[in-house]
């Protein structure tokens, strides 16, 4: 009987999870170790326990389906199950607890044992072992420096062959305890034997080597940004790739790292800070909001984008559901048509992924560079490498497909890993600089214009404040004689025949102005009349003198003098029938005014007159009662 109330021992529980997420959705298990619900979990024991499962799934797939043990076990989870089978066969060879899983894994032992034997041809041997790759962080300690120090600590340095690739792997794959050497590729990089322990080393303590694998490190060395340059690191956490650019460029230039996620954001900064890479900048965004306009001066862009984790562990990527392969595609295609286009300065692109699956590789490089409005060109990385690799992209994709690179566990020592390098047509680039430097001109000017209307319109602002400060007083002034003079209508009758007296008085003035206009009009036609005699007699002389040199001409003198006088004198008759419809208007308007103060004026004289009546009836009325009493 099992005992149903006995749980399964948690780590088991953990370690199925990251397995199944690992296998699903793709990703590093180092990555989902760095979860914080998992700080009081051993990692190093989840890590070996995920790895061996991993190592041996394909062997657990094929005992499964041997002995049918998830057929006839329904409720019993595959992921656990695997988990616990790995253990059992290639772990502790034992279960601890006695929970209903574990017994139930138990219970088909000797199945299991009985496979494993009868096909032990046919199990898979042990994966490639890849030996142990340490950066040197130059931020922070130098190459020789760090030979020197783990020379000091009995660990012997050997120098990297001056042959061929592949005499280098041979070379690194002879490698004994304490050997190390200096990478083919990357000189920042140092290569010990597999299994060498370096997590409680005291310069890994204090961030000056990072274990870091050589395959990712060849996106930095190809992407190969000049000491000084802006680069942009679009998918920047947890910020191995990020923190090599920085000692690469010898923290001079300036380095972009964003990062979408709360969690690994915070993960990058700590890491940034802690290797001394003060280049760097760090953006928690998501790359793709980041617009065009935005890092206009970013010349070097490192795009190593979510996708499977195929090539990160052998064997548990057999297979990947076609939904999320498409989804993990099409993000894939977006960062990189974003990359092309968004950044106008830019000049190199290097695509990674930790995948073997052309379709997350090569058919995303074909798909963006053909349909891409930007001009870019995959780059030959074997030309680039001088031909010192040997795995390369599949020819079913072209041309652009076999100028990719892959590294591969089994033949490369590295983890999987896929690289393109693109460089951008320089017509192209000197078209796309041009136009972002007319863009930022277009707006300087704008801004510029856009505080001169500012200011014009705070002028008129102040301008039509003032004008309705005047108008308000003025209406103010308006209210105050109006209530004065109906006061004095109240009070005092005569105040109002003085009003009368003194807008005759105005009258009289305005009569005698036009009167002076009329006058000064006179002297005015006077004096232009004047000046056409003058002009008059000017001409006749300048012809007399003609006619003496000429020797004769006078009735051509006349006529060119009738026909001056006829011109002058129609000018002088369009300038007067000009001034007249302008005084006309003006007699026009005048008079209207005139019209309207009369009948103002009759209008007083009537409520005048009413007073009078009004006050004489009362003061008969008061004389009569007078009379009466």
């Amino acid at each position: 009987m099992f005992e149903h109330s006995v749980k399964v021992p948690r780590h088991y529980k953990v370690a199925a999870n990251i397995f199944k997420k690992v296998s699903t959705e793709g990703g590093s298990v180092k990555s989902l170790l760095y979860d914080n619900k998992l700080k009081h979990f051993r990692t190093n024991v989840l890590y070996a326990l995920i790895t061996e499962t991993i190592k041996h799934a394909a062997d657990i797939d094929k005992i499964f389906e041997n002995c049918s043990i998830l057929e006839k076990e329904t409720r019993l989870d595959p992921w656990l199950a695997k988990v616990l089978t790995a253990e059992l066969l290639f772990g502790k060879k034992s279960l601890p607890g006695k929970s209903k899983p574990e017994q139930t894994i138990l219970s088909y032992k000797d199945q299991f044992q009985t496979y494993t034997s009868d096909h032990q041809d046919d199990m898979k041997t042990e994966a490639t072992r890849r030996p142990r790759y340490v950066r040197i962080n130059t931020n922070l300690l130098t190459t020789s420096d760090a030979i020197r120090a783990f020379q000091d600590e009995g660990y012997r340095f050997i120098r990297c062959t001056s042959g061929s690739y592949d005499d280098y792997l041979q070379q690194i794959q002879g490698l004994t305890e304490y050997d190390f050497t200096q990478d083919y590729h990357v000189k920042t990089m140092f290569v010990f034997p597999p299994g060498t322990k370096l997590h409680e080393h005291e310069l890994y303590l204090e961030n000056k080597i990072i274990l870091q694998d050589k395959a990712t490190a060849l996106a930095v060395h190809l992407l190969a940004p000049q000491t000084g340059s802006v680069v942009f690191d679009m998918c920047a956490a947890p910020g191995m790739k990020t923190t090599q650019l920085a000692a690469y460029m010898r923290n001079e230039g300036k380095i972009y790292a964003s990062e979408r996620n709360e969690k690994r954001y915070q993960t990058l900064c700590d890491f940034v800070e802690r290797t001394g890479s003060k280049c760097v900048e760090t953006m928690h965004k998501d790359s793709l909001e980041i617009k065009r306009g935005d890092l206009d001066d970013v010349e070097y862009i490192l795009l190593d984008p979510s996708c499977s984790g195929s090539g990160m562990e052998l064997c548990v990527h057999n297979y990947i559901e076609a939904t999320r392969l498409a989804k993990l595609t099409s993000l894939q295609e977006k960062f990189l048509k974003h990359a092309m286009n968004a950044f106008p300065k830019a000049k190199r692109i290097v695509y990674s992924t930790c995948s073997l699956f052309p379709e997350e590789n090569e058919r995303v490089i074909t798909n963006v560079v053909k349909t891409s409005r930007a001009k870019w060109r995959v780059q030959d990385v074997n030309e680039l490498l001088k031909g010192k690799w040997n795995n390369f992209g599949s020819a079913m994709y072209g041309s652009m497909g076999t100028r990719c690179l892959y590294a591969k566990p089994e033949t490369d020592l590295t983890t999987g890993f896929f690289l393109a390098v693109l460089d951008r047509d320089e017509k192209d680039l000197e078209k796309s600089m041009r136009h972002a430097n007319n863009v930022n001109h277009v707006d300087d000017v704008q801004d510029g214009t856009i505080e001169e209307n500012n200011t014009k319109k705070n002028k008129k602002k102040r301008k039509y404040e003032e004008i309705t400060e005047t108008a308000d007083d003025l209406e103010k002034i308006d209210e105050e004689c109006k209530e004065n003079n109906n006061n004095a209508g109240k009070e005092d009758r005569d105040s109002n025949y003085s009003y009368l007296e003194n807008s005759q008085e105005k009258e009289n003035i305005k009569k005698k102005k036009k009167k002076n206009k009329h006058k000064h009009q006179e002297i005015s036609d006077n004096n232009s009349d004047k000046v056409v005699k003058n002009k008059k007699n000017k001409i006749e002389k300048l012809n007399d003198d003609k006619v003496v040199e000429d020797g004769g001409g006078n009735e051509n003198r006349d006529y060119n003098v009738s026909n001056v006088e006829n011109s002058l004198e129609s000018e002088i008759i369009k300038k007067k029938k000009k001034k007249r419809k302008q005084q006309e208007s003006v007699d026009y308007f005048e008079e209207n005014d005139v019209r309207n103060k009369k009948k103002k004026n009759e209008g007083i004289n009537e409520t005048i007159g009413n007073l009078n009546i009004i006050n004489g009836e009362k003061e008969r009325k008061r004389k009569k009662d007078f009379d009466n009493v």
